[in-house]
């Protein structure tokens, strides 16, 4: 059967519960992210590596030091399952989904409900990479490709856009006009990141702007 695409989307994780079953570094990895995320973390696992330990013991992760039991996935948005036994997994997943949550088989993605991309980021600027599990080596090979334009210049450019978009909302009472404006204004400040030049300053350059199409 052919695999259905996957809908892209960046979900806001900010005190929703996510529960990891399994204290390996598949986990550790999941959980960094999550934490970055601001989510409410618990992890399920008898055993921890010695770092989801210290994440623990500095409060970032509640530990259920036991094996997997029913009813554990309840009140969680995400759910990932990372056992090295089969078996557990789908359990956790039966449950997970049973309570209203989405889950992750990192070693099953035919059986998940999404799947976890490669992420490069700078500040506020994320670019996500699948390759539909086609192929990790893929997924690799374009992450490095990209990360060639994922300069550290990117996080002050998406800064300056906000700051440039919060001064625009409370001087456009037009929609419209300031969607054109802000896009122009974004065009000319990537111009200036391209050539590596100063970015130009919002009340600058709108006076300029409003100078030119009177």
């Amino acid at each position: 059967m052919t695999h259905m695409p996957y809908y892209p989307m960046m979900l806001t994780l900010a005190g929703r519960r996510c529960v990891i079953v399994g204290g390996g570094n598949v986990a550790a990895r999941k959980i960094r992210y999550l934490i970055a995320s601001g989510a409410e973390v618990t992890v399920v696992s008898p055993t921890l590596t010695p770092e989801l330990r210290r994440l623990v013991q500095e409060g970032n992760v509640v530990h259920l030091e036991r094996e997997y039991a029913c009813g554990d996935t309840e009140g969680a948005l995400l759910v990932f399952a990372l056992t090295d036994c089969a078996g557990v997994n789908e359990r956790v997943a039966a449950d997970a989904r049973r309570d209203g949550a989405l889950v992750n088989l990192t070693h099953a993605p035919e059986l998940s409900d999404f799947a976890n991309p490669g992420v490069l980021q700078q500040g506020a600027v994320q670019v996500a990479v699948s390759t539909g599990g086609a192929s990790p080596t893929l997924t690799r090979l374009l992450m490095h490709k990209l990360s060639i334009l994922m300069d550290e210049g990117l996080a002050e450019l998406a800064e300056h856009l906000l700051q440039a978009r919060h001064e625009a909302q409370s001087s456009f009472i037009d929609a419209k006009a300031r969607h054109q404006v802000l896009r122009q204004y974004a065009d000319r400040c990537w111009h200036a990141h391209e050539l590596g030049e100063p970015l130009p300053v919002w009340s600058t350059w709108i006076q300029d702007f409003n100078s030119s199409h009177r």
